[in-house]
């Protein structure tokens, strides 16, 4: 595992404290989570949105299960937000292996909202540069890199994690 070179003078200039975790290759935040052994509560999965009218990229941080709810994102910040396209992955983050999106956007000077849930959670895990390690940062850490940008409730839990976790919601009867 390494840490993409952008993200690593970042975390380095920022006085960031974190610990790496490294992991077998998974192909999302959640099977990163599972390969880790840690909840899907405590990874973020990060979501590149690209604003129609300006362009402009933003990031929207969730817990891993979890998908961004576009309408929240439209409401309050000033973007008009769709998916970015998987191939305008590598024009914004070079140094990131493709479809490992990381969740410190402040290394790519790129704006951000992120889900309440996140900044609740004992430490935070990000995705480090591949899809085979993450950097964990702290609750304090956490709150005084994003604090600033704008946070809510963004997100749901998605309906393959509900229908996967049925049993747990369902007390184990359905």
């Amino acid at each position: 595992m390494s840490t993409a070179p952008r993200l690593d003078n970042f975390l380095r200039l920022s006085q960031t404290e974190y610990r790496t975790v490294d992991h077998r290759h998974t192909e999302s935040a959640v099977g990163s989570a599972h390969a880790a052994h840690l909840s899907t509560a405590r990874v973020a999965k990060s979501v590149l949105l690209r604003d129609r009218r300006s362009g402009q990229y933003l990031i929207a941080l969730t817990p891993a299960c979890y998908r961004v709810n576009l309408d929240w994102v439209r409401e309050n910040t000033a973007a008009d937000p769709v998916l970015a396209r998987e191939a305008e992955l590598s024009d914004v983050f070079p140094d990131f292996e493709l479809g490992a999106v990381p969740g410190l956007g402040q290394a790519y000077q790129l704006d951000m909202v992120w889900d309440d849930d996140l900044g609740q959670q004992p430490s935070v895990y990000f995705e480090a540069g591949d899809h085979e390690g993450l950097i964990e940062i702290t609750q304090a850490e956490f709150h005084r890199l994003f604090d600033a940008f704008p946070h809510g409730i963004i997100s749901q839990p998605s309906d393959d994690y509900l229908a996967y976790q049925a049993s747990e919601f369902w007390g184990g009867q359905r």
